[in-house]
């Protein structure tokens, strides 16, 4: 709310030419309340003529779209929120004029991830600060405080509604926000200030890491096609990617790590065009925070010759490090097949 307000000021002041309001509804608390948010979002925006547009998602979809990729129910309700959102931008962009998704993100939030990341011990590109604007998300208030936001609102007379789930620390955020967060406040009153920097350090590392992975170990991808005779087959096609093993292994473990997760994302990227029809296959798709860093670092120490990263296997075969869509697959119709696909070195 405050962020919608302060976007209605600069509009005024002609410093926004267009303004749009998307509201998800996730489906995850009672009706009551979550419509309630909603009412009172369009309401706002009704009284100030911003065009507001409200998505309501099935109950139960997000907690099952959660179960079956083993993550949160926060992450998947991000998962769906973001893909809500640039599907949004993207009908926008077509009208014309530059279109950016802007998120009310503040200081808190970025101090509150980074507790998280560190406790779920993740790697720099984990531990990298909240950025500022990545592509066409920007979040204008990450430098605000939850209590400057507060003071704003008050100040401003602007009425806001609590999400009742904050309350419950079953969530990690929640348990990091209530007990933990206090009890640093109390003893290291200055923790803000050194996870705040630990996170531009590591920003920094993160990047020359990125860098230095992309230049050292190259990528490449084969795409083949299956033809079955069999009656009982169907016929396929697909690729994967894939690099050589002994260049892959004379570098440094936490270049290896890094060359990973950039194939998964070329992967995943390049399977969401190579299987464009595929909904069920676009949805399986994870993003890197869903895959636990502990696996792939099994694999990239040599303890492991395969390991199944989601919805993608890596694995040592020919002399490359292969990456490939899982073997088994599961479609809609709840009809699984086995995946046939040549060998690497028979291509």
């Amino acid at each position: 709310m405050a962020l919608l307000s302060s976007l209605c000021a600069a509009r005024r002041n002609g410093n926004i030419k267009n303004l749009f309001c998307m509201h998800i509804e996730h489906g995850l608390r009672p009706a009551e309340e979550s419509q309630g948010d909603a009412e009172h979002v369009r309401f706002f925006c009704e009284a100030n003529k911003i065009e507001c547009i409200v998505k309501n998602i099935a109950p139960g979809k997000i907690a099952s779209f959660a179960k079956r990729k083993g993550i949160g129910i926060e992450a998947a309700a991000r998962s769906f929120r973001h893909r809500a959102l640039s599907k949004e931008a993207k009908i926008l962009q077509k009208h014309g004029g530059e279109v950016f998704i802007l998120l009310a993100h503040t200081k808190d939030d970025l101090l509150e991830t980074a507790l998280m990341r560190v406790l779920r011990g993740v790697g720099p590109a984990g531990l990298a600060a909240m950025p500022k604007r990545r592509g066409k998300l920007l979040r204008p208030i990450l430098n605000m405080s939850r209590a400057d936001v507060i003071e704003y609102l008050e100040s401003k007379h602007i009425a806001w509604r609590e999400d009742s789930t904050n309350c419950d620390t079953q969530f990690l955020r929640n348990r990091i926000r209530r007990q933990l967060i206090p009890l640093l406040n109390e003893s290291f009153p200055s923790w803000k200030k050194g996870v705040a920097e630990m996170a531009q350090t590591q920003s920094l590392a993160a990047e020359f890491i990125k860098k230095e992975a992309e230049e050292r170990i190259n990528w490449d991808k084969k795409i083949f096609t299956t033809n079955h005779t069999n009656k009982h087959e169907r016929r396929g096609k697909g690729f994967f990617i894939y690099t050589d093993e002994a260049i892959f292994f004379k570098q440094p473990q936490i270049i290896r790590e890094e060359s990973i997760f950039q194939a998964i994302n070329l992967f995943s990227l390049s399977s969401s065009a190579f299987f464009a029809s595929s909904a069920s296959w676009r949805e399986s798709l994870l993003s890197n925070k869903s895959i636990k860093r502990k696996v792939v670092r099994h694999f990239c120490e040599g303890k492991t010759n395969a390991a199944d990263l989601g919805s993608v296997r890596v694995k040592r075969e020919g002399g490359k490090i292969v990456l490939e869509r899982r073997r088994r697959e599961f479609f809609e119709s709840g009809i699984s097949r086995l995946i046939i696909e040549p060998r690497l070195d028979n291509l």
